[in-house]
């Protein structure tokens, strides 16, 4: 039996989805230029979450707060007998926690350690924790810690205390980036790879540092002026807000140490742990110090890039050079927690090709995107500058 000949459309559906379909570069996007853009490689290794909205929300939950401060002094008082504590923020204290004030007045009668009995507006009303005890003098703006709850035994329970999440808005950012080749320059024969190859590679490449540049720098904005709505992302440098550090024309060991000891303050929520995105001069900065005893390790990672690793008191930070911080912050870095950080995607990468008007002489070309950061718990980061 002859074999069946082949059948010719007028239009090749099949052959044209199985040889054009559009294919998401996003988690290749980067190949090939990890040290370039290493935000947007790392961003492209954590866990991608897709979005259904270009602005959305995304709730950050945090523990309440320890301590207050004494928004006005506290007289010595006598034995078992209950007394106001003026606090900035009672709403941190319920009835039955056991609080504790700086220990500068304690003698044989007064003590620094009280029992909350109840609260009055910002007063929290308390007795010292042991009856034979006063509530010792403290002074206008100390610093007073909640140590735990100590209830009386067949207690009915007490007010709950509880926290709120805080609700924080982002926008998805499109990025374009588009090239013309007319066909007699895709026709013609070059020493380097054809024109439309090359500038397909060269808007990659323009691609990946926009999404960079934008993943640190760009501030959150809708703007609303034009025919169209224009979303820009809120970049990371732009986020942090707590830890803002800045030293002066050379970092000292004493500074970074000081610096690590306050990004790891909330020890509760990021452990001992962090990665710093350095400019070529801050680590440069952190390099010199390795004369004075402090201890950088080189290592390889699994994303691309290689790291320096600073150890000081249990802390340890992971350096890898940023270009875009080098050439627009020349002294900078960024510290962060990968674990609060995840890339979020309305539109994946995607490379369009002859998008040009119909009939025309020539192919247009490009990437698409349209994603954003997610940046949790911006305390557990911080921005240095000289």
């Amino acid at each position: 039996m002859a074999d069946k000949p082949v059948t010719y459309y007028n239009r090749p559906i099949d052959s044209s989805i199985g040889t054009t379909i559009n294919v998401d570069f996003s988690k290749d996007l980067v190949l090939d230029h990890e040290s370039e853009a290493p935000l947007t490689a790392l961003l492209h290794k954590l866990k991608d979450e897709k979005t259904e909205t270009v602005s959305f929300k995304y709730a950050i939950g945090r523990m309440a707060p320890r301590s207050s401060t004494l928004s006005s002094g506290v007289a010595a008082a006598a034995v078992d007998t209950s007394t106001n504590v003026p606090v900035a923020n009672p709403e941190y204290f319920v009835e039955g926690d056991v609080i504790e004030a700086p220990e500068d007045y304690n003698d044989a009668t007064h003590d620094n350690q009280l029992q909350v009995q109840s609260i009055s507006g910002s007063n929290l009303v308390c007795k010292a924790y042991d009856t034979t005890l006063g509530v010792a003098q403290i002074d206008s703006g100390a610093t007073v810690r909640r140590i735990s709850s100590a209830m009386i035994e067949g207690s009915d329970g007490r007010n709950s205390s509880q926290t709120v999440p805080t609700v924080y808005t982002q926008h998805c950012q499109s990025f374009e980036d588009y090239f013309d080749v007319t066909f007699i320059q895709d026709a013609n024969r070059q020493y380097t790879h054809p024109e439309r190859v090359r500038l397909r590679e060269e808007a990659r490449k323009k691609h990946i540092i926009d999404h960079e540049y934008a993943g640190w720098f760009s501030k959150a904005v809708v703007d609303m002026d034009q025919t169209k709505p224009r979303y820009q992302m809120g970049g990371i440098w732009s986020q942090i807000t707590s830890n803002v550090f800045s030293y002066g024309a050379a970092l000292s060991s004493d500074e970074l140490f000081q610096y690590m000891i306050l990004v790891h303050k909330p020890a509760y929520s990021a452990g001992s742990k962090r990665l710093v995105f350095a400019s070529a001069e801050f680590l440069a900065e952190v390099n010199k110090l390795a004369l004075s005893g402090v201890r950088i390790t080189p290592m390889d990672t699994k994303w691309g890039v290689q790291i320096f690793q600073v150890v000081f008191a249990g802390f340890q930070w992971d350096m890898v050079i940023t270009p875009a911080l080098s050439e627009h912050k020349p002294g900078g870095a960024v510290v962060v927690h990968p674990r609060y950080m995840k890339k979020r995607t309305l539109i994946p990468t995607r490379y369009e090709m002859n998008v040009q008007v119909p009939k025309s002489r020539y192919y247009t070309d490009g990437f698409y995107s349209v994603d954003s950061i997610e940046f949790k718990l911006e305390e557990t980061s911080a921005k240095i500058t000289p």
